[in-house]
C-alpha cells in the first residue's frame, strides 16, 4: 500500500491515477472529507482524513503501508517540520520506503520553499531508512492560464520571464505520475536523486514563437503583476505563501530555471512529453 501525502492536489491526483493504472493499491491522505470523493475518483482505494501537522495522524495514515509518498502543500511554511515528523515516524514503524516530492535545484536557498525541502532531504539522507528524493521542474500546467488566454484570442499572459534572457524548463504532470509510478514499481531507485525535466530551455521568444505557431496568429506575451498574481492565487499580499510564490518568480525572471531530460528519459523508456506537444494538446482540448 502506498500512501500519498496531498492527495488532493494536482500531483496527488495524477500520481493516484497512474497507480491506479498499474494495479498498485494507494491510500490517499487528504485534509478534508470534502476532498474525499476527488480522490476516490482519481484511483485511491482508501482515504485517511488528518492533520500532517499530528503525528498521532501519521501513525494512523502509514498503518500498513510499504511506501509513503510525501507531496506537501506549495510554499508551506512548516515543510521542513513536517517532513521530519514524517521520516521519523515511518523510521520508527520501519518497513516503510519513503519517497519525497522535493524540487528541482533545492540548494537554491534563496528561495524560501527551496531552501525548506533542502532540510526535509537532508533529514531523509541522514534517516537511515530506504528513500528516494523526486526533484521536479516547474509543471507544463502551470501554463494554464496562459494556455486559456491564448485559446480566446488573447496574449501569452506570464510570469516566468521579464526579460529573454531567461530561459525556463518544464515538465508534464502526465510524465512525472508516470515515471514516479515506475520508480514505485520496480523498487530499483532506492537511494537516488532524480530529476524530472522535459527537454529544452525556452526563453520568452521560444514560448512567443510556439504559442504563435500553434495558435495561427501572432501571440505576444502580457506580464502578470504581483498584484494580480496574488489575488487570481488567492493569496494575501503579507502572506508567507504569497511572499515566497513572488520570491520564486523574480528568481526565476532573474536567473533562469534549467533542467536537462536524461534522467526522466531513461525512466520513462521514452522522450518525455515537450513544452510544443504539450500546449498543441491543451490549445486544441
Amino acid at each position: 500500500m502506498v500512501l500519498v501525502t496531498g492527495a488532493s492536489g494536482q500531483v496527488g491526483k495524477h500520481l493516484l491515477q497512474v497507480l491506479s493504472a498499474r494495479g498498485i493499491s494507494a491510500r490517499a491522505w487528504i485534509h478534508s472529507k470534502r476532498n474525499e470523493e476527488a480522490v476516490l475518483a482519481a484511483g485511491a482505494k482508501e482515504v485517511y482524513i488528518g492533520d500532517l501537522n499530528a503525528r498521532e495522524a501519521a501513525v494512523k495514515a502509514m498503518e500498513g503501508s510499504d511506501t509513503v509518498y510525501f507531496i506537501c502543500n506549495t510554499a508551506n511554511p512548516r515543510e521542513d517540520e513536517i517532513g521530519a515528523q514524517l521520516i521519523e515516524t515511518a523510521k520508527e514503524i520501519g518497513g516503510i520506503t519513503f519517497i519525497y516530492h522535493s524540487v528541482l535545484h533545492f540548494l537554491l536557498s534563496d528561495m524560501p520553499h527551496h531552501k525548506r525541502k533542502q532540510g526535509v532531504e537532508k533529514t531523509l539522507a541522514d534517516s537511515g531508512i530506504p528513500y528516494v528524493i523526486i526533484q521536479p521542474t516547474v509543471f507544463m500546467q502551470m501554463l494554464t492560464p496562459a494556455i486559456q488566454s491564448v485559446k480566446h484570442g488573447g496574449p501569452f499572459v506570464q510570469k516566468f520571464y521579464t526579460s529573454d534572457q531567461t530561459k525556463m524548463t518544464y515538465v508534464d504532470m502526465a510524465d512525472y505520475a508516470e515515471a514516479a509510478a515506475e520508480i514505485i514499481a520496480s523498487g530499483a531507485y532506492l537511494y537516488g536523486t532524480y530529476e524530472f525535466c522535459s527537454e529544452g530551455a525556452y526563453s520568452l521568444t521560444d514560448m512567443e514563437a510556439i504559442f504563435s505557431e500553434l495558435a495561427g496568429r501572432k501571440v505576444t506575451s502580457a506580464f502578470i503583476s504581483d498584484a494580480d498574481f496574488l489575488a487570481n492565487a488567492h493569496k494575501a499580499p503579507d502572506s508567507y505563501e504569497g511572499q515566497t510564490l513572488l520570491t520564486m518568480f523574480r528568481h526565476y525572471n532573474a536567473n533562469s530555471f534549467c533542467g536537462n531530460a536524461f534522467t526522466l528519459t531513461q525512466i520513462l523508456g521514452r522522450k518525455p512529453v515537450t513544452i510544443r506537444e504539450y500546449l498543441k494538446n491543451a490549445l486544441q482540448g
